[in-house]
């Protein structure tokens, strides 16, 4: 079965989605990362499907996805056949969306002038990218202005995947003689357009080996014995994601969860995406099922078994109000009085969990004013140390159970969060070692940001080396020195791409001394002889600005064990 035939069954709603698969989760690089893997001819995969007439939750493949878009489900009263897919619902998803819908408002376009051979095979030969057609016009303007400027080399040429594929024969045939004539092709050129398009429709639409499809139950009768229910089929969705990689446990988690609660597959997806409105803390079903596992008193660690007891599915079903409350409440400390949006910056969404449960038992859901200092505290320090991004099942409910679940006041744990970063990861003291461990957090930190996501891709932020790497590596200095925290600072993407090599006295001639000053840097220290001596002055005023702007002491990491 061809790319195309399955997609056809999708938008003809034959295909559908069971209530039981998560949500749709590829970012737009892997969907075009995709379409360069089947231009290749690389095998994608297997699809799994399952045919049936049970009266079964569903829902349908969406054509114009836009983040936190929340599904309306339905049910097959009238036991109509159905596939339903078990595996292969990320790529089924993506190809759709790439075809026939849109991602973001960007539909996809392809270089019909890319499938130069690259010498590192990692990247992308065949080039696909989401954009707007406004976008889209800026980026073959350039071309042809370079083709003007009789440039012939490394020509980019974008168009609408879409209007591709539905050209006819002779509509084909006259593009491609219009293109070679607008951009005045070369012959090789020439030859590589003709290919690309000759590959594209072979590819979607005659190649049946690059995506394979297997049918359980395909073409039994309506009422045969032999047909599979739904208890089996939750059965082999469970063994498949376990023995593959695609599904984590809490997607395991949640498809038990909604074959009990069924308002939960709403729910849940409903939260989730009012709760990343206006931040950018990329919380979602994870995080949330895991916070209603802790506090439900059932630890951190996705224990499917612990879901056969409907008591438990009960108790969680009792704290999602309350839980969804203490999300929000923890959302706005960390925004607020931590002056972060990014999860990603502090190290990761685990580290918001132990205050999720804190603030779930204090009054009203309500971080006290007495307790603001000691919890951003304790959440820069789990920051900086990362302890729960390793362990996070074992170490989260210790330091919940030992610390939180036995507190007798509201005073959140901070001096016992230091202890447990002595114990966990061996840091002794406010210094180098903790700070070296999230560089991203510390720049964000001396820089003033607060990790939002940028809404023009220019203004991506990036962090780089100030002195370049690969000049000091030439000069013999080790990795050590060379990714020190105090050899990083952040700046757009875009303003950083020709900084490469470039000596430091050079690429910061245009920035005042008064700005670098505000972030550290100083300027007679431009000089690959005093590198050392730039690392650890600039060591020195953030490790000092930090302590001082978020108020820890030497004290802190001086006590006699509990």
């Amino acid at each position: 079965m061809n790319i195309f035939n399955l997609l056809n069954q999708i938008w003809d709603e034959h295909i559908v989605l069971p209530a039981i698969q998560r949500d749709f989760i590829w970012e737009e690089e892997k969907i075009e990362r995709l379409l360069d893997s089947i231009m290749r001819d690389y095998p994608i995969g297997l699809v799994l499907l399952w045919e049936t007439y049970e009266d079964i939750q569903f829902r349908h493949f969406e054509k114009e996805y836009k983040q936190g878009n929340r599904f309306s489900f339905k049910n097959n009263n009238r036991k109509k056949r159905l596939k339903l897919v078990l595996d292969g619902q990320q790529r089924l998803q993506s190809l759709y969306i790439a075809l026939y819908g849109s991602y973001e408002n960007k539909e996809l376009y392809f270089d019909i002038l890319s499938g130069d051979n690259t010498d590192d095979f990692k990247e992308e030969k065949y080039k696909f990218y989401f954009a707007t057609p406004e976008e889209v016009k800026e980026w073959n303007k350039e071309t042809e202005n370079s083709i003007e400027a009789g440039k012939h080399e490394e020509l980019e040429y974008y168009v609408k995947v879409r209007d591709l594929f539905s050209m006819s024969a002779i509509e084909k045939i006259k593009f491609k003689k219009k293109i070679a004539k607008r951009l005045r092709l070369l012959e090789k050129d020439e030859v590589r357009l003709e290919t690309n398009l000759a590959i594209l429709d072979e590819r979607f639409t005659k190649d049946d080996n690059i995506l394979k499809v297997s049918i359980l139950d395909e073409d039994k009768p309506s009422n045969s014995q032999e047909r599979k229910k739904e208890a089996d089929i939750l059965e082999a969705f469970v063994r498949i994601n376990r023995e593959g990689t695609p599904l984590s446990r809490s997607d395991l988690i949640f498809s038990m969860l909604k074959l009990e609660w069924k308002k939960s597959a709403e729910a849940l997806p409903e939260f989730v995406f009012k709760i990343n409105q206006g931040n950018s803390l990329e919380l979602d079903n994870d995080f949330v099922i895991r916070c209603l596992f802790a506090v439900s008193n059932l630890g951190t660690k996705f224990d499917i078994d612990l879901l056969r007891k409907k008591s438990n599915i009960k108790q969680i079903k009792y704290n999602f109000d309350k839980c969804c409350n203490s999300i929000k409440s923890t959302v706005d400390f960390v925004q607020n009085h931590c002056w972060c949006s990014s999860s990603k910056v502090l190290g990761g969404y685990y580290n918001f969990i132990p205050f999720v449960y804190y603030l779930f038992y204090a009054k009203g859901h309500q971080m006290p004013n007495n307790q603001i200092e000691n919890a951003r505290k304790s959440l820069y320090l789990f920051g900086f140390a990362r302890p729960f991004s390793r362990y996070a099942d074992s170490r989260l409910w210790k330091f919940i159970k030992e610390e939180l679940k036995s507190l007798e006041d509201e005073n959140f744990p901070y001096r016992r969060a230091v202890w447990w970063i002595q114990y966990w990861e061996d840091i002794d003291e406010f210094g180098e070692d903790l700070l070296q461990r999230n560089p991203l957090l510390v720049h964000h930190l001396v820089q003033k940001l607060s990790g939002a996501k940028t809404k023009y891709r220019k203004n991506l932020p990036e962090m780089d080396h100030i002195f370049p790497r690969s000049t000091l590596r030439e000069k013999a200095f080790n990795e050590a020195e060379i990714n020190h925290f105090a050899n990083f600072w952040i700046l757009e993407k875009y303003k950083n791409q020709n900084k490469t090599n470039i000596h430091p006295k050079d690429y910061f001639e245009d920035m005042s001394t008064s700005e670098l000053s505000k972030i550290f840097i100083k300027k007679d220290l431009f000089n690959y002889g005093r590198y050392r001596t730039f690392i650890r002055r600039r060591s020195d005023n953030i490790i000092n600005y930090i302590k001082k702007k978020l108020k820890y002491k030497e004290r802190d990491f001086i006590f006699e064990e509990k």
